[in-house]
């Protein structure tokens, strides 16, 4: 486990050991664990540019308000974008880059908890199109300005908040998920985020690239599902917050700081370049990552800033070796183009 005084550490280099005027496009930080990411990254960024992508202007404007508080310096473009659409999200990645000759970081925390699997108007599974498809999408289409970014400038990285370290079987007759249980969906929508990054980081070498499981954190995710269940879960999750959140729960401001020594610590670098980050505090060593290798520029982490264990390796490399990753990246590509050409807008 990484300590939470030894992040505190690592995050206090940021104003110095990085350049200002860092580049970062958060995908859903109006609230939740991208908003306390967001708010304590600009704590620490010098005169940091954000594009905030968001489908809620009142909500976008309500955190952009917070951050020029916190960091007046700081330059802050809000972006609206329905992150459900392919389409929509091209757009959204198409105004950055005409506006913008590299990007630092992106951080990729979108989406909803939804019970039903109903298709999009482009025909993707609407419980992934923003929690998994345009994620991956915003990667991708940003991954020249990362990539430039990595070639001037010591950081360039992609956030994924997911569920790492907790992978698990991906179902190849059903990789869009439509008729998987719910608790055969969660290991393989795992498998599928961890896959797609490696196949990312592939292809961007200089680029570093983190799937991370946040914990329990007190977010607004469990909030608005509908129906009798989603009743259910909102209380639950309510009640066991209020009872054993002490214990079971990360606070909101650790949170924030984890993610923040996730996104610019050097213990993640990218498997090639200059672009590692932050320097290592004393005593730290590099992040192993999601293939067992130290240093290989895609990592996939728990709440604590700690890889995968024994179990989560083995299901990755068996999927590795059946060739899935590459049948996955195969899938992502069809489903983009499939939406790219749909009749939505």
């Amino acid at each position: 486990m990484v300590s939470l005084p030894d992040v505190r550490a690592s995050n206090a280099q940021i104003p110095t050991a990085l350049p200002k005027g860092l580049v970062a496009v958060f995908a859903g930080a109006t609230s939740g664990i991208g908003e306390y990411t967001l708010k304590t990254f600009v704590k620490y960024a010098v005169e940091p540019r954000i594009y905030l992508f968001a489908r809620n202007a009142s909500s976008a404007e309500r955190v952009i308000a917070d951050c020029r508080q916190l960091n007046p310096q700081g330059e802050y473009v809000f972006v609206k974008v329905d992150l459900s659409l392919v389409k929509d999200t091209d757009r959204a990645c198409e105004e950055v880059k005409s506006k913008e000759k590299l990007v630092n970081l992106a951080v990729l925390s979108a989406g909803e908890l939804r019970l039903d699997r109903k298709p999009t108007p482009e025909g993707l599974n609407s419980f992934l199109a923003a929690s998994t498809y345009t994620r991956v999408r915003i990667a991708q289409q940003l991954l020249p300005l990362l990539t430039a970014a990595s070639k001037t400038t010591s950081l360039a990285r992609v956030i994924d908040v997911g569920r790492g370290t907790k992978e698990g079987d991906i179902d190849l007759s059903d990789l869009a998920g439509f008729e998987l249980s719910l608790m055969s969906l969660r290991g393989h929508l795992t498998s599928m985020h961890t896959l797609a990054f490696e196949a990312l980081a592939q292809q961007a070498p200089s680029v570093s690239f983190i799937h991370e499981f946040p914990g329990a954190v007190n977010s607004n995710l469990h909030k608005g599902v509908p129906g009798l269940l989603g009743s259910l879960i909102y209380v639950m999750t309510t009640v066991t917050y209020w009872t054993l959140g002490r214990w079971l729960f990360v606070p909101t401001e650790e949170c924030g700081e984890r993610h923040v020594f996730l996104a610019t610590s050097g213990r993640y670098k990218p498997k090639e370049g200059q672009a590692a980050g932050v320097p290592l505090i004393e005593g730290m060593t590099e992040g192993r990552g999601s293939d067992g290798q130290v240093g290989s520029g895609m990592y996939s982490l728990n709440w604590d800033c700690e890889g995968p264990g024994e179990e989560a390796d083995k299901v990755l490399k068996g999927l590795r070796q059946k060739g899935v990753k590459e049948v996955l990246w195969n899938h992502f590509a069809e489903q983009f183009e499939k939406a790219t050409k749909s009749s939505a807008t």
